[in-house]
């Protein structure tokens, strides 16, 4: 942005500005100038100063909106953004931490001795903040060799507003496993491990979520603490006091009291922080703001009459909390401070039109401009538009690469107009046009300064710049779950041959000479089992459908027995189907597609995204499928908004390239409607032509689009199921795409089966796949999964609160401020209309509507295509509305009963919101005063954790899963799979696919020996059950020596350490691998040595040659015979320093090594 600062500076307005700014002149007033001209002038200024900017937006939205716009002129290391939840009264049950670890940043940054420029708004400039000094003596740095108490350590951390979890999954947890501390810090990529000797700090290094494993060593770590509510022993002794005092002088209501006696447990306990910071006045004595933790600072009051505006609203809302019938307000919180009394060393007041205030300024300065225009592809308009602009302004035209400028070059050159092209340091000319290669992304017209700029974006439809999102998520993947994951007393489990039980819990127990770790199991009528965790793969945790609860095995009965033989009999039936299905599609004839690179690409760039891993993946599985001469037959899995439909535009436009028709099948009018707009929007500029068929398209124009697929003269049709009728004829169709076929009837599907012959077919699907039912039909069907999450996409504000009328008026009113539009949900339809009377009454300059399961189809699909058209404000909806559907002007999300709502309702409902750059909220709202039950707490509780799209929401996904193994193997399946479980249903279709396909397993007769050690991990190194559980799995699936240091090395990492007997329990579990795969039959032990006899077989596989070199290289006590046709391997234990497991097991894994060169 150099050169647009070098060019702006040599303009007597911009000098008196910077003069005035310089000279630190108290109130400066900018008026009749425009937004973006705004954002030029205070970054330029932010340069030329030394002090510290703050800039204060009329609200949260406005708020992003300047913070990404300034991102293009400030890096990020001096741009910090101190966001804050607007509803200033609410009681949070829980909130999302985006926000809450965005303000820690920023608060650490300011803490440091760079300057900074902060973007706020009045809800997060006038929040009582501690004083700057309880700050800095808050953070502290932790070094290599340092000498710190560990128990010290976490205590402050839980007084930081950390959470004490046996696993770091998230910012804010910390776990204390030995002399290992992990912690996730906030404004930290990876969480930290700090590896104590004693009280010294020997190592701090990064470790990953997923493996949990450390990957990088770092020097020191900075502690900044997770909450904005700090306090001394004395300061809490002083609120004590002063809470006492009121509740003796002041008459409560016994609700109030016993509220504000919680607040005070919870206060000197230190929990739950987040929702005490009203009593932070009462602490600091003091009316501190953000402001008070920056010396001298300059604030820009951007739009400062609609920040007047905005705050006179929230001063409204505490006055009706201050009135409402509850008496908890009776303790006089400060919940906000007043904006005329703020500290700052000077101001600048940004207007964009001309205002009359009460206040007196120091300067006035006009900086003339006008509001920018999108010229949305309209090339006359565009080049109209500049021919008058050179006359009087610098032009600067921005392209995103060099293929983009090109283009623009030969729009200037093809009407005749004079232009320049710029690198990285040449000057701007000026009165003239000036192209450059930039991402920067918004427009500017000053008439002041004499300046154009016009972005990429701007001139050509539909096509955004790429560029990265400033949220990462924490998981580049939702979080796949294993068959065992999250198992917790009380959760049910599938034994393969007891059948469904209860975990209970894990178990040591003493068995003659050993000790062993066991999983505790209840069966029907309380029976007991005790399973050895070394045997944990017969077992599963029980996954069915949510809601159902399974019945108990009964131990020694022929149920299970008969249940598992149902569901094999259905398995075989399904693997007869599949095979025969893939058997047919090989044989069949399809078209081989051949790649138009060029024209490819240009579509490629046309996407105004940047394409997931997984997108990119299943683009190329999906072409590679169409290149081959068999038809294609692929099933695509994407969660909401994770980008499906570029993957079947990417596929479509290959095959009308290679002249084929598309037909595109979705199953309602609304997304037939929505995807024809994006194709047509995409393929129109090649010269495709796209047609919609569906109920809203007239019959005269249904019969012109009719004739034209029999003619070839339509090259992609969008409808819902009127291309299944059997009018329909094409000339030359290549690709059929399926949207949600599980959606579509009986008589529909027969029709779908029909027209797959001999075509391309591609199926999409909202509904995730379980990775077991990939695994299991893997070879038969070809899937691809979308699971990483499309970045730029802000992580939704969750908020779980009490309803209240005041908040829904709040959150709809700050939603329709932004021209927003609002998702209701209530799921009761005898009294839905009821409940869009009472939002009506709150809002009644909103256009509501209500949708449910009981209107006429063709009148639901009216309304929801109201909503899309923005022709309503409000939607108050039941479940119906499907997930399918894109709505991206949808933000705010009021969930009227969220406690009623099952996981994995609520995660797909909370899809609906949150689908572009903008933030979205959430509210998950239960009745005031319920007492809500711990399993509908639980529910809500989880959520928070889940604000990333795509992160997991481990239940709900795990459910979901279950629904899409029904979508992909039939419907009917469902009562079998909640009969067995998810896992063993598979695990039993898998078999049959195999047994089918005629692939056998490799049987070896022996199975392999074991040896009488204890197989448990003591406590001291790993207290939690499933973590126990996962190591036990770990020690199971070790396979090599390789393998088993790098698990050694694990444990080190991970747990600081483990005892011999740990260690020999690993090494005798290789031992029995590796006994199986020689075919050991036999281990003989005597006093004096250990003999291992191989089978007849066995021996035939292994060269003598192999056998001395290793034993020779192992150990001198090791000797070998041959007799019987049978090697015996020997070991003379009497000189071993240590147990003989370790030299056998290295001597078994060098000769198998070995074996794999030979």
């Amino acid at each position: 942005m150099n050169r647009i600062y070098q060019y702006i500076e040599k303009k007597d307005p911009v000098k008196k500005y910077i003069a005035a700014i310089l000279s630190g002149m108290q109130r400066i007033h900018i008026e009749n100038t425009t937004e973006e001209q705004g954002l030029l002038l205070m970054a330029y200024a932010y340069e030329k100063s030394d002090k510290h900017f703050v800039v204060v937006c009329p609200n949260l939205y406005n708020a992003q909106m300047t913070y990404d716009r300034l991102s293009q002129f400030i890096h990020e290391d001096s741009l910090s953004f101190f966001p804050q939840d607007e509803f200033i009264t609410s009681e949070l049950l829980v909130s999302s931490m985006e926000f809450k670890m965005e303000r820690m940043n920023t608060i650490r940054k300011l803490l440091s001795s760079n300057k900074q420029l902060i973007v706020t708004h009045p809800a997060g400039v006038l929040k009582p903040q501690l004083s700057r000094e309880v700050w800095k003596d808050s953070i502290f740095t932790l070094f290599e060799n340092l000498e710190f108490s560990r128990d010290k350590l976490a205590e402050t951390l839980v007084d930081y507003g950390y959470s004490k979890e046996y696993t770091v999954e998230k910012p804010g947890d910390f776990s204390v496993r030995g002399g290992i501390v992990d912690i996730y810090l906030t404004g930290e990529k990876n969480p930290v491990r700090l590896d104590f000797f004693g009280d010294s700090i020997e190592s701090i290094k990064y470790f990953n979520i997923e493996s949990q494993r450390s990957f990088e060593n770092i020097k020191e770590i900075e502690i900044v603490p997770m909450t904005e509510f700090l306090y001394s022993s004395k300061m809490l002794k002083d609120l004590e006091k002063l809470i006492q005092s009121k509740l003796e002088m002041i008459s409560f209501s016994d609700s109030a009291r016993n509220r504000i006696l919680e607040d005070l447990s919870r206060l000197q306990n230190h929990q739950e922080l987040d929702r005490l910071n009203r009593y932070i006045p009462f602490i600091t004595k003091k009316h501190l703001t953000i402001l008070d933790l920056i010396e001298k600072p300059t604030v820009f009051f951007m739009d400062y009459h609609r920040i007047i505006d905005q705050y006179d609203l929230m001063v409204e809302e505490i006055s009706d909390w201050y009135l409402s019938t509850d008496d908890y307000p009776k303790m006089s919180f400060e919940l906000l401070y007043s904006l005329h009394e703020l500290n700052y060393n000077q101001g600048v007041f940004i207007d964009f039109f001309e205002f009359k205030y009460k206040q007196t300024f120091d300067t006035a300065l006009s900086f003339f401009g006008k509001e920018v225009l999108s010229f949305q592809g309209n090339t006359e308009l565009f080049i109209s538009d500049i021919r008058s602009d050179i006359a009087n302004k610098t032009v600067i035209i921005t392209a995103s690469s060099l293929k983009m400028r090109t283009e623009i070059v030969d729009m200037m050159e093809l009407n005749h107009l004079k232009y320049q092209l710029l690198t990285d340091n040449d000057l701007l000319y000026e009165n003239q046009i000036n192209i450059i290669v930039s991402d920067h992304f918004f427009d500017i017209t000053s008439d002041t300064l004499g300046l154009r700029v016009i972005t990429e974006p701007s001139i050509f439809k539909l096509r955004n710049i790429r560029r990265k999102g400033r949220y990462v998520s924490v998981y580049e993947t939702s979080k796949r779950l294993s068959s065992i994951n999250e198992l917790k007393p009380g959760d049910f489990v599938v034994h393969y041959d007891y059948g469904i039980g209860k975990f209970l819990e894990i178990s040591s127990m003493q068995m003659g000479a050993t000790l062993n770790d066991y999983i505790h199991i209840e069966y029907r009528d309380g029976d007991k089992l005790y399973i050895p965790l070394e045997s944990f793969h017969q077992i599963q945790k029980y996954s069915g459908s949510e809601g159902f609860v399974p019945r108990l095995s009964k131990l020694g009965g022929s149920d299970w027995a008969k249940a598992k033989q149902r569901v094999r009999q259905k398995a075989k039936d399904i693997a007869d189907k599949l095979i025969k299905l893939y058997a047919d599609r090989e044989k069949s004839q399809g078209f081989s597609y051949f790649e138009y690179s060029d024209f490819e690409k240009d579509f490629e760039n046309d996407f105004p995204y940047e394409e997931t891993r997984d997108q990119n993946k299943a683009i190329s599985e999906v072409l590679n499928d169409m290149s081959l001469p068999r038809p294609m037959d692929r099933l695509l899995c994407g969660d909401v908004g994770f980008g499906k439909t570029e993957v079947a535009l990417r596929a479509a436009f290959r095959a009308v390239l290679n002249k084929k028709q598309v037909a595109y099948l979705a199953p309602t009018t609304v997304l037939s409607k929505q995807h024809y707009n994006t194709f047509k929007d995409r393929m129109e500029k090649y010269g495709i032509q796209v047609r919609l068929l569906n109920r809203f398209v007239s019959k005269k124009e249904q019969k012109g689009i009719l004739e034209g697929l029999a003619r070839g003269t339509v090259d992609v049709v969008i409808g819902t199921h009127r291309i299944l009728s059997k009018d329909m004829v094409f000339k030359d169709l290549g690709l059929l795409v399926i949207d949600e076929e599980q959606r579509f009837g009986v008589l529909h599907k027969e029709r779908i089966k029909e027209m797959k012959v001999n075509v391309d077919v591609l199926s999409l699907s909202a509904t995730p796949i379980p990775r077991t039912l990939q695994m299991a039909i893997m070879g038969v069907k070809n899937m691809s999964l979308l699971e990483t999450a499309p970045e730029n996409r802000y992580p939704i504000q969750t908020y779980v609160l009490e309803r209240n009328d005041t908040l829904i008026k709040d959150a709809i009113e700050r939603e329709l401020m932004r021209k927003g539009q609002v998702f209701y949900l209530y799921n009761r339809i005898e009294d839905i209309e009821n409940i869009a009377s009472k939002v009506q009454k709150l809002v009644p300059q909103a256009r509501i509507q209500v949708a449910h399961g009981q209107m006429h189809k063709h009148d639901l699909e009216d309304v929801v295509d109201d909503f899309i058209n923005q022709d309503i404000d409000v939607l108050i909806s039941t479940t119906i509305i499907e997930t399918g559907i894109d709505i991206p002007n949808a933000n705010t999300l009021i969930i009227h009963d969220a406690d009623k709502l099952g996981l994995s309702q609520l995660y797909q409902i909370r899809g609906r919101v949150g689908r572009t750059n903008r933030i979205a909220y959430a509210y998950l709202m239960y009745y005031k005063d319920k007492v809500l039950t711990e399993e509908a707490l639980k529910r809500l509780k989880v959520i928070k954790e889940f604000t990333e799209l795509g992160s997991g929401f481990k239940i709900a996904v795990r459910d979901l899963s279950i629904r899409g193994a029904g979508d992909v193997l039939g419907s009917e399946q469902s009562g079998f799979i909640d009969s067995v479980g998810i896992d063993l249903y598979m695990k039993i279709l898998e078999e049959e696919i195999k047994e089918k396909q005629g692939i056998i397993e490799d049987q070896i007769s022996s199975q392999g020996v074991k040896t009488r050690v204890s197989k448990y991990i003591d406590k001291k190194y790993i207290e939690d059950d499933f973590v126990k559980i996962e190591m036990h799995k770990k020690i199971q699936n070790v396979k090599n020596l390789d393998e088993l240091k790098m698990l050694s090395e694990e444990l080190k990492d991970r747990f600081g350490g483990y005892d011999e007997e740990l260690e020999i329990y690993m090494y005798e579990r290789l031992f029995e691998v590796l006994t199986k795969e020689f075919d050991i039959e036999k281990i003989s032990e005597s006093k004096t040595n250990i003999t291992l006899i191989v089978s007849v077989m066995g021996s035939k596989k292994i060269a003598g040659e192999d056998v001395f070199t290793s034993g020779m290289h192992i150990s001198p006590y090791l000797r070998f015979a041959y007799k019987n046709e049978k090697i015996r391997f020997i070991l003379d234990t009497i000189e071993l320093n240590k147990h003989w497991l370790y030299t056998m097991v290295e001597f078994l894994d060098s000769l198998q090594k070995k074996n794999e060169n030979n």
